[in-house]
């Protein structure tokens, strides 16, 4: 049986930050317990339906770190039905002041065995700009808590291209990250997603960010600091420590399946992706008559999987294995895309050896290969 992601999606959180457009919802305690209860019986409506094995769970939000530890506790032991024995990797996010000493313990004796928290930057004028409620300070007193309950996988999600985020705040950021010396590192550029406000004041002018120029020349900054603290780029966006990567991420990159659970989340199980409701009052009623609380629904065929695959596939620094692709495909990727391949490696965009991979060049503009690919 093909083992299996599990994502959770949690939606509360304190505070919506102002580049956030994900299905999250700041300070609705008077719905934690109906949603926590609907989730509970959406576990149940799969673990009847579906046998699956399960090999990495992560958490996410939202800020699954915000709700009382409880709901996290039950989750858990709602998850054990599944088949979970051997699990390579299990996460939960969290946000800087969501964080207690106790609730981290109680995370440790759940099986919870990587805490990936979002930073952003360590700039307190820059975590003002962006509406996030904590400090510099507030973040390395829950990273010290992290280390003292002997979590020994921290991933820090930082942005790049916050406002009055420039390069001498990227250089203070390091500074810390050397110091903090995480096991993985994701660093995203900051995307203007339609939804947030940050989306709404560009879209007024109002949003002064940096030219894509200076932002490419301070990533390959950051991406050589990083290699020189032992954390090497293994995809467009995450660094890591040797045998540190992302486990359930790379299931996303790599085509693997993942089921999805909660307000929104998204899956891809037997060539079919799926997005569950967004709104509270559907996802209650539909779980509540015994139904999926599935919204859309799509058969990915085999053309849309094989361009599906070497986009995502693409993101990784090692690339697509080619002889891997045509044990999957049935023929050579560089026959069939032959003319695009050549193109674009004689504009510089890829390295061809037993994998094609981009270079450096290649990942800054991926959009223009990608665009001629689907």
């Amino acid at each position: 049986m093909e083992k299996i992601g599990l994502y959770v999606h949690i939606p509360f959180c304190k505070k919506k930050c102002f580049y956030c457009d994900f299905v999250a919802y700041p300070n609705l305690e008077n719905r934690i317990d109906s949603y926590f209860d609907n989730l509970y019986k959406e576990i149940d409506l799969y673990q009847k339906n579906i046998s699956v094995d399960i090999d990495s769970i992560y958490i996410g939000g939202g800020t699954p770190s915000y709700v009382d530890y409880k709901y996290i506790e039950k989750l858990v032991e709602k998850l054990k039905n599944f088949k979970v024995k051997n699990l390579k990797e299990f996460t939960i996010e969290s946000n800087p002041n969501s964080l207690t000493l106790d609730k981290l313990k109680k995370y440790r004796e759940l099986g919870i065995d990587r805490i990936s928290l979002g930073v952003q930057s360590f700039d307190d004028k820059v975590l003002k700009n962006v509406g996030r409620d904590h400090s510099k300070e507030i973040i390395l007193n829950d990273i010290k808590n992290i280390r003292k309950v002997g979590f020994k996988n921290l991933s820090l999600d930082m942005i790049l291209n916050l406002p009055g985020g420039d390069f001498n705040v990227v250089k203070k950021d390091l500074e810390l990250i050397k110091e903090i010396k995480p096991e993985h590192i994701s660093y995203y550029s900051l995307i203007l997603e339609k939804g947030s406000y940050f989306y709404t004041l560009y879209k007024k002018r109002k949003l002064k960010l940096m030219d894509d120029d200076l932002e490419r020349g301070i990533f390959l900054y950051i991406e050589k600091q990083l290699k020189d603290l032992g954390l090497f780029r293994y995809e467009i966006s995450n660094f890591s420590k040797k045998g540190f990567e992302s486990y359930h991420n790379k299931k996303y990159w790599s085509e693997g399946g993942y089921l999805a659970l909660g307000l929104g989340a998204s899956g891809f199980l037997s060539n079919i992706r799926y997005s569950n409701v967004r709104n509270f009052i559907k996802y209650e009623n539909l779980i509540n008559s015994g139904k999926f609380p599935i919204e859309t629904k799509e058969f990915i065929s085999k053309s849309e999987r094989e361009k599906e695959y070497i986009i995502f596939k693409l993101r990784e620094c090692e690339g697509i294995n080619l002889k891997e692709f045509e044990e999957i495909f049935g023929y050579s990727l560089l026959n069939k895309y032959s003319k695009i391949v050549d193109k674009y490696y004689n504009l510089g965009f890829f390295n061809i050896g037993k994998s094609l991979s981009f270079t450096h060049k290649g990942f800054d503009l991926s959009n223009e290969f990608y665009l001629e690919i689907i």
